[in-house]
């Protein structure tokens, strides 16, 4: 857990570095500079481009997490994997340009009117596709090699620092708005090559083909896993981007601009799951391979719990100070108030299961993960159907929280009874009932009022936030709610005593 501990912190530090500069690009810059079709569009590419890289992959990258541990071997170039990897990569993307060529009178049909903009940059997703899935495969295969942080830099911080300058770019005139498209696609290319830098500089950027070796029964497993991972991970993102779709669909790019910085916002609470699953996922495929069930209930047990501490904290500071982050925003995204809190607190249920989802999809019944996915694909069709023409785009954050809880809920009940392995304790219940009062507490203090000058919200979410965090991690330490936090909390400690 050492190794996890340490990685998933500095892949943390990273990722909140991001998120802060993310939170200047998403969140305050762009809505002023650009209006909010045109950031409908920009978050309606990203979702799509997701959903066909993980359509690209072919399903390899999620069999790596299982199976890379039967080629690893540095000396013989870990048997031609990277190799198989980027071949896969180029017959999947193949797959989904002639997709995307064969779905155009059906985006034409549907998108022209509501979404214009959509159907004028449509092919952008041909580049922005390509650039996402060389960094998704050379990103996975750094995490097999127990890299995660790399990864981790270069997506949530480098990638947001360089769409960050682009809008800059575009601010001062320098471009027009499809110049500026072409100038973010960039940043998309640049990241992937740093990646492939980094994974050359590792002196693992292996290619020679007389090292494969993949016996018939090991080629039989990974084909059958990929085909089912295929289902898993495709089925993942088009639930992410589901929503989007239809919102753009329904309610055109205008309001998917709104959803989209309002989901920005209640990303911002996953962060740490992010983290802990890119560096998780190979520890625990090592230790199915080895048989070794008591780390994985330890890491079950603790990511389940540590994941809640560090959720809970960041989904009460989002919820407690939403009224002066509003006071930032332009006006018309005041209905992303409501987005905030329904998307959070699925996020929230989502990191408080911990890597339920790992374990299974690493497991001997990683079929039924998929099952799991398909089912969720069909519940969120179903409840955005019911829910988007009666509340708009707050009924399709309801209906993703929804969603998100029944299938968590389902894949924990699953662990339980298949492997025996239930990591709640009252410790995860103390834990919820801290962030709820402290939550209380932090709303009953009166807000400033709208026409106060800007630097009064702003010290005033300074202070309630050093409330919450003060109120909660204190709380945390007091009650030894989390170990790991109480001995976090103890090193530092010792550190700052003899610096002192």
């Amino acid at each position: 857990m050492g190794i996890i501990k340490r990685q998933t912190i500095q892949s943390s530090v990273y990722t909140y570095a991001g998120v802060a500069v993310g939170f200047l690009t998403q969140g305050l810059f762009f809505p002023y500079l650009f209006d909010k079709a045109e950031i409908g569009l920009l978050t309606l590419l990203v979702s799509l481009a997701q959903v066909l890289t993980q359509a690209s992959t072919l399903g390899l990258n999620s069999a790596g997490g299982r199976y890379f541990t039967y080629f690893r071997n540095a000396d013989r170039q870990h048997n031609g994997y990277l190799l198989i990897s980027l071949v896969t990569m180029l017959a999947g993307f193949g797959l989904s340009v002639l997709g995307l060529w064969l779905a155009r009178p059906l985006v034409l049909a549907n998108y022209s009117n509501d979404s214009p903009l959509f159907v004028d940059y449509y092919y952008l997703l041909i580049p922005l596709t390509l650039f996402t899935l060389i960094f998704s495969v050379f990103d996975n295969y750094a995490r097999l090699l127990y890299d995660p942080v790399t990864g981790t830099l270069l997506q949530q911080f480098v990638l947001r620092v360089l769409i960050l300058a682009s809008g800059v770019c575009y601010w001062f005139g320098w471009l027009t708005f499809e110049q500026f498209l072409y100038l973010w696609l960039t940043a998309f290319l640049l990241a992937a090559m740093l990646m492939i830098a980094k994974v050359i500089r590792d002196d693992a950027f292996f290619l020679n083909r007389r090292f494969i070796s993949v016996t018939a029964k090991l080629r039989s497993d990974i084909v059958r896993y990929s085909a089912l991972s295929l289902a898993t991970a495709l089925s993942s993102q088009v639930i992410l981007a589901i929503d989007k779709v239809m919102i753009s669909d329904k309610l055109g790019l205008d309001n998917t601009g709104v959803y989209g910085t309002a989901s920005y916002f209640a990303a911002v609470i996953a962060v740490p799951a992010t983290a802990l699953y890119k560096v998780s996922g190979a520890l625990i495929a090592d230790s199915w391979k080895t048989n070794d069930l008591d780390n994985i209930r330890m890491i079950y047990r603790k990511s389940c719990l540590n994941q809640l501490v560090a959720g809970c904290l960041v989904f009460v500071g989002v919820a407690a100070n939403l009224p002066g982050v509003f006071r930032f925003l332009p006006a018309g995204y005041e209905a992303g108030y409501y987005v905030i809190l329904w998307l959070g607190l699925g996020k929230l249920f989502d990191m408080a299961t911990g890597v339920n989802g790992m374990i299974l999809s690493t497991s001997r019944y990683y079929a039924y993960d998929s099952l799991f996915f398909i089912g969720l694909i069909f519940i969120t069709i179903a409840v955005n159907l019911a829910l988007i023409p009666q509340y708009g785009i707050t009924g399709a954050a309801i209906g993703a929280a929804l969603a998100t809880g029944l299938f968590n809920l389902a894949r924990t009940l699953f662990v339980g009874f298949a492997f025996r392995m239930q990591p709640f304790t009252w410790h995860n219940a103390a834990v919820i009932a801290l962030g709820l009062a402290v939550w209380w507490v932090a709303v009953q203090i009166p807000y400033p009022a709208p026409t106060v000058p800007i630097w009064q919200t702003l010290l005033d979410m300074a202070w309630r936030s050093a409330l919450i965090t003060g109120l909660f991690v204190g709380g945390i330490i007091g009650l030894n709610l989390s170990p790991d936090a109480s001995s976090m909390a103890a090193t530092i400690w010792q550190r700052i005593r003899r610096v002192r």
